[in-house]
């Protein structure tokens, strides 16, 4: 059962899923890995029988991108009956969660993909993203990526995930009501003249391309974290132009090969930011999508979970000028 709790101090959602207990975890405690074998690896070629039936694979025997509903997910495909309680808010969490497994290599990650495979990765979810926001109860999809344990990576073999919410989550709503008050005071997208400024100070540029830059934002949150934008006001990952994911491609590789620089077997998340369904359509000017890359040293303790203010021991301006230096080496 999948349920959705409101915090009636906070007015955000929890999502409950009791059923995610049961997937398969492969490593032992953080950076440990259980030597399983591939021969037990659901995301394996040869051991597709584990996983629930594609809903997307780019070739039908040797396959090197394959799509199915999540196993053990985090939402449900069907309305719930829930206990209520007069008190407080509940709802069931009707959705959609799928897995993108992105090379049959059980090995193999993500910056080592050529350009070409990393591109048709991209291609392959925003297929999915489309189907997924189509979805009538569906008010939020996110993408995402957990590599290594330290990001909640629990099956070593790379993939994706993708979760169609039926709801907006707190955080979201935070980025739509500042760019949405933004776009009322100048009427101006508060990213674009964010992309403007950096541009003009360079302080915090780690990498520039024709149509997308990589910067290492000025109140980041992780030590070493990149957002990756289009130069071009873009509203969602749904509208990006197929002509640019093989630039967008190289993009993130170059990031992801620096970032596995800064330290052995070093874990990151790769999240898709956009606005939810129903801020893209009443508002896309102030709708700016973008790539966030969040590589996890160190962790976060009592003082964040109290405030959720975030202790960085990196400047952005350090960040930036080290992936820059990594370009020139």
């Amino acid at each position: 059962m999948s349920e959705l709790r409101k915090n009636k101090l906070t007015g955000e959602w929890v999502l409950y899923a009791e059923n995610r207990q049961k997937r398969p975890y492969e490593f032992v405690k953080k950076m440990d890995y259980k030597q399983t074998g591939k021969e037990h690896c659901p995301f394996c070629k040869g051991n597709e029988q584990q996983t629930t039936s594609p809903v997307f694979q780019d070739r039908k025997e040797n396959w090197s991108i394959r799509a199915f509903p999540n196993r053990f997910p985090a939402v449900t495909e069907k309305e719930q009956t829930l206990h209520k309680e007069s008190f407080y808010e509940n709802k069931s969490a009707v959705g959609r969660h799928e897995v993108v497994v992105d090379t049959p290599n059980h090995d193999q990650t993500i910056e080592q993909f050529s350009v070409q495979h990393l591109k048709n990765v991209l291609l392959t979810l925003q297929k999915r993203f489309l189907s997924m926001i189509k979805q009538q109860n569906i008010k939020q999809v996110q993408i995402f990526k957990n590599a290594g344990a330290d990001a909640g990576m629990s099956i070593k073999h790379s993939h994706w995930q993708l979760i169609g919410l039926p709801t907006v989550s707190k955080r979201q709503q935070e980025y739509e009501t500042t760019a949405e008050q933004y776009y009322g005071q100048t009427h101006k997208c508060v990213v674009c003249d964010m992309i403007a400024w950096e541009k003009q100070q360079q302080k915090r540029v780690c990498k520039q391309t024709e149509h997308f830059i990589a910067i290492a934002p000025y109140a980041s949150r992780f030590s070493y974290e990149v957002w990756i934008i289009p130069n071009k006001h873009t509203s969602s990952f749904a509208n990006v132009e197929e002509s640019l994911f093989e630039e967008l491609a190289k993009l993130l590789k170059e990031i992801l090969c620096d970032i596995t620089e800064l330290r052995e077997d070093i874990s990151y998340n790769i999240c898709f930011i956009e606005s939810g369904k129903q801020a893209q359509k009443q508002q896309p000017e102030s709708s700016h999508w973008m790539i966030q890359i969040l590589p996890r040293i160190g962790g976060f303790a009592g003082f964040e979970f109290a405030t959720e203010t975030y202790i960085n021991s990196v400047l952005p301006e350090t960040a930036a000028k080290w992936y820059q230096k990594r370009e020139k080496q």
